[in-house]
């Protein structure tokens, strides 16, 4: 299997994934896209669900083929294929690494269970963060947000998933 990163207009990209996916299916072409998601939380402590990735899709194909790539760029709202429409890079390394981790947590990311252990460290019980631990680049507990550095993130961006504070496990150092 290969990966790619797509970008497309930023707001669309739910939209973008269900047209795509529609027109693939209809050239017979077997591939599978990817948009991630997750719970934030807003000034006004309203949750709502926002794009861990905003304006990125993963493509998920047997092999890049010419077809495809004519077939998704006719797509609505397509920007182009990273990182370059006429020199597509396939996902490579601890990217791909960590995009196998987020999809082992399903598209969509809801809100963790940490515990902070002794000596500044936390452990995940569960949720989107489990594995993700050691990405951790900064813990915000006022706001209950922690920051996560990926490799896959392009450009470098760091993002942001929400937790709930849990009481260690027994065991746990």
């Amino acid at each position: 299997m290969e990966w790619y990163c797509l970008m497309v207009r930023n707001g669309c990209e739910a939209q973008f994934k269900e047209r795509a996916e529609e027109m693939l299916a209809a050239h017979g072409i077997k591939a599978r896209l990817y948009f991630f998601q997750r719970t934030f939380c807003r000034r006004a402590g309203e949750y709502v669900d926002a794009p861990v990735f905003p304006g990125y899709l993963f493509l998920q194909v047997e092999r890049l083929s010419g077809e495809l790539v004519t077939t998704i760029k006719d797509v609505e709202d397509y920007l182009c294929l990273l990182p370059a429409d006429d020199h597509p890079k396939a996902i490579q390394g601890g990217a791909l690494e960590d995009l196998k981790l987020f999809l082992g947590h399903g598209e969509y990311f809801g809100i963790s269970r940490v515990a902070f252990l002794p000596g500044r460290r936390m452990r995940a019980v569960s949720g989107p963060m489990v594995g993700l631990e050691d990405s951790v680049y900064k813990v915000n507990k006022k706001k209950h947000r922690i920051t996560v550095a990926t490799s896959l993130s392009p450009e470098g961006k760091n993002f942001d998933l929400l937790y709930e504070e849990a009481e260690p496990l027994e065991g746990w150092v």
